[in-house]
């Protein structure tokens, strides 16, 4: 069984292009475009590619198991969520084929395996750097940072304490290895 990536797509490009894909994904989700393979689920981001005229080869060739959860198309971006196998999937290399004038920024969070990549190294869309989820006390949180002072900050004040370094949250995480207590801090990691 695959472990399950939250993907965050931001694509621009023309309003006209924009708005193909926005349709092509709105007809497969609301059923009014049906897949061409009829066990495919209508969510499925292949469905999309192969509308907009991917080849065969391309279906076979390029790594495509993802499925859209949500999809809006606000001020000329076109924001996509979608659940991929074990991380980013070929879905936004396939669409670059097929329609080489968008630029799609990208964020995947993988917890299993520890995935945390992005490609908007500018932070146009995807303004954060860091990510702490967390539960003390039993309350648990999620919580995204631009800078590695703010989230030290955050898990200082989680801990009660006027700062906190990395190697003492390791500490209180042994500490609380046996009950329901973790702070995990994950830095993104830049790809092309």
């Amino acid at each position: 069984m695959a472990n399950w990536a939250s993907t965050s797509y931001c694509i621009e490009g023309s309003k006209v292009n924009l708005q193909k894909i926005y349709k092509i994904i709105d007809g497969f989700m609301t059923e009014k475009i049906k897949p061409n393979d009829e066990k495919a689920d209508k969510s499925w981001e292949g469905n999309i590619l192969e509308r907009l005229g991917a080849s065969e080869e391309q279906m076979k060739t390029y790594y495509l198991r993802g499925f859209i959860q949500t999809y809006e198309l606000d001020n000329n971006i076109l924001r996509i969520a979608a659940e991929e196998a074990w991380g980013v999937t070929d879905f936004r290399k396939v669409l670059e084929i097929l329609m080489p004038e968008l630029i799609i920024y990208y964020c995947v969070e993988e917890t299993g395996c520890e995935i945390y990549q992005t490609n908007d190294m500018n932070g146009k869309h995807f303004k954060y750097n860091f990510l702490v989820d967390c539960c003390v006390k039993g309350e648990y949180q999620y919580e995204e940072f631009e800078t590695k002072e703010q989230t030290m900050k955050f898990v200082a004040n989680l801990l009660e304490k006027e700062e906190v370094t990395e190697e003492e949250v390791e500490d209180w995480n042994d500490e609380h290895q046996n009950d329901d207590d973790y702070i995990n801090i994950h830095e993104f990691e830049y790809t092309e």
